[in-house]
């Protein structure tokens, strides 16, 4: 899977439930549209957010983050969050630290477990028999090269 192809899938989630604070069921078009593809690319797509995710794990970000910052996981889901909310955003704060979301109520959890609810939904096993390990890490602080 390439860049393009994530971010148009990125582009399934409903913006609108996400901004209200419906986090599960913004989520929810890209689970259905995940659950089209085979596992090699649900994998794929798990490592392109993941990269997404460590791209944006800054000092700086965090920093920026509000009282989302202050937290690893609350950090994680505010890095979610501005996935979530499309390329255009992502490059904005990737650039910019201070376009950072401030409010814990910008999160989006669920985004973290998109791939492996796609692939339990096609393939009637359990999400927890997911066993992808992808080449890094999202979680905070995992991006040294961007921590002091």
């Amino acid at each position: 899977m390439d860049r393009a192809t994530f971010w148009q899938l990125i582009g399934a989630i409903d913006r609108a439930a996400l901004r209200s604070g419906d986090e599960d069921g913004a989520v929810q078009p890209l689970i259905d549209a995940l659950a089209a593809h085979g596992e090699k690319e649900l994998q794929e797509f798990e490592d392109l957010l993941t990269e997404r995710l460590y791209d944006i794990d800054s000092e700086a970000h965090a920093d920026a983050a509000g009282a989302s910052g202050k937290s690893g996981d609350g950090f994680l889901y505010a890095r979610c969050y501005v996935v979530a909310s499309g390329e255009a955003y992502y490059q904005r704060v990737l650039g910019d630290p201070a376009v950072m979301p401030r409010s814990i109520e910008e999160w989006c959890e669920p985004l973290l477990y998109v791939a492996r609810r796609a692939w339990a939904a096609s393939t009637g096993k359990d999400e927890e028999d997911w066993e992808h390990e992808g080449p890094l890490s999202y979680e905070t602080g995992s991006n040294a090269a961007k921590w002091s």
